[in-house]
């Protein structure tokens, strides 16, 4: 069996990995990794890795070498930036990680260069130009073709496989191309700044509360009735800081050139992010604000409920269900990797159909009751009122009290086990051809 892999992501490498880890009648599956980019990029900002999340990673065999490029945090307390009184923790005495996005990619494509070549193939700058499925009556036969130009050499090939998964984000080309061409992005209503601030000294820096208790241990989120402020540090040196801002702000009308100058006039920027956390009772943020050097995107996400699947094309992580950032965006999309290996190695023998069919059965319920509580958490903060602050400030204390509760057996699923319990049915959510 050939599978290709569309996007070279964490969802994308999770697949790989977890794939390759079985075979089918004795023979191994080979897997073609297809990346737009010509590398793996070292934008973007830190992720927090669950203990269900690195659980993952280390079967994958990517753990270890993970864990001493980052730092493990004892939760991250959540603060008002009106009172500075701590409103509780989230993730609280869990084996919680936090690291650069790129090293965890880059960490999974060694892990992938280490497999032999003709079993899993990475290849950079492919841009994929058509997809097709081929000869397939809804019988279980046939195959997809997948045309790729590589901008390296200009090159053009096209490439049959029995199963094309699309991992490559929001933005998914394997989406709109195959799966479901009327699905378009929304913007959620909040936008994201985000850079690095060197530390006064390790482990150290000048943000208190106005009586002088210091308010970072490892990672904290400021909520305030304009937006909400992390501070974390990532990495095992704590010389620098990485701060993220996320703030209600109106829908840009030239989205994408409106978006971008915003993005560039860094004064502007700046002065906002100021602006919004400038007033309560926590000293020092202004100077994190003003030292760092901010990049800014407006959040996306995808409308619940469509399609993941057409035919012997899957779609995963944000390419199937993007969501607003909830703390776990990147381990949803390797569990999702996962799971689909676990189904498909037990459910290969009853066809791709089923293998696909099985998989939505399984992880359809999973995303939406973690769309439906991201999406009452993103929406929560919509208003800008101090009373409005307040009853979100009891809100906040009630909401990690319970979520706390729950995340331990939440942490200790195993996928292995719901495979194990595979019933074909037919389903009418998201469509199979």
């Amino acid at each position: 069996m050939h599978i290709i892999i569309i996007g070279a992501g964490p969802a994308g490498l999770a697949a790989a990995l977890a794939l390759s880890q079985t075979t089918i009648q004795g023979s191994p599956v080979r897997i073609t990794i297809l990346e737009l980019r010509p590398k793996v990029e070292t934008l973007g900002g830190t992720i927090m890795l669950t203990p269900l999340a690195l659980r993952y990673l280390d079967a994958l065999g990517v753990g270890s070498r993970l864990r001493k490029l980052g730092i493990p945090i004892r939760g991250v307390d959540v603060v008002a930036l009106r009172t500075g009184r701590t409103l509780g923790q989230m993730s609280p005495g869990t084996d919680v990680l936090r690291v650069m996005r790129h090293h965890l990619v880059q960490c999974m494509a060694d892990a992938v260069a280490e497999l032999p070549q003709d079993r899993v193939n990475l290849r950079y700058g492919a841009r994929v130009t058509d997809i097709q499925h081929v000869d397939d009556q809804g019988d279980g036969e046939g195959t997809v073709r997948v045309d790729v130009h590589f901008d390296a050499d200009k090159s053009h090939e096209s490439i049959s496989c029995d199963i094309l998964l699309g991992c490559d984000g929001i933005h998914s080309v394997v989406r709109t191309m195959v799966v479901d061409r009327e699905r378009k992005k929304t913007y959620s209503g909040r936008a994201i700044a985000y850079g690095y601030v060197k530390c006064d000294s390790p482990g150290h820096v000048d943000v208190a509360t106005s009586s002088g208790k210091p308010i970072l241990r490892d990672s904290t989120m400021v909520q305030g009735h304009n937006g909400s402020f992390l501070m974390t540090y990532f990495e095992p040196s704590r010389a620098k800081v990485y701060a993220l801002a996320m703030m209600p702000m109106a829908e840009n009308q030239d989205a994408r050139e409106g978006w971008k100058a915003l993005g560039e006039d860094k004064v502007t920027l700046r002065r906002d992010i100021a602006a919004r956390f400038k007033k309560g009772s926590i000293n020092g943020l202004e100077t994190i604000i003003n030292e760092s050097d901010w990049y800014f995107y407006p959040v996306y996400m995808l409308p619940p409920e469509g399609r993941w699947r057409k035919g012997r094309v899957l779609l995963l992580g944000d390419a199937a269900h993007a969501m607003p950032p909830q703390g776990e965006s990147t381990g949803i999309a390797i569990e999702d990797a996962v799971l689909f290996s676990h189904v498909r190695g037990k459910g290969i023998s009853k066809g791709v159909p089923y293998i696909m069919e099985a998989y939505e059965a399984l992880r359809r319920g999973d995303i939406k009751k973690l769309h439906d509580e991201t999406m009452f958490r993103w929406n929560a903060g919509n208003s800008s009122s101090w009373l409005w602050s307040i009853l979100m400030e009891f809100a906040t204390w009630i909401y990690l009290l319970l979520k706390n509760h729950q995340q331990e057996d939440y942490f200790k699923r195993d996928l292995s086990l719901r495979a194990c319990n595979l019933a074909p049915r037919k389903s009418s959510i998201g469509g199979g051809r």
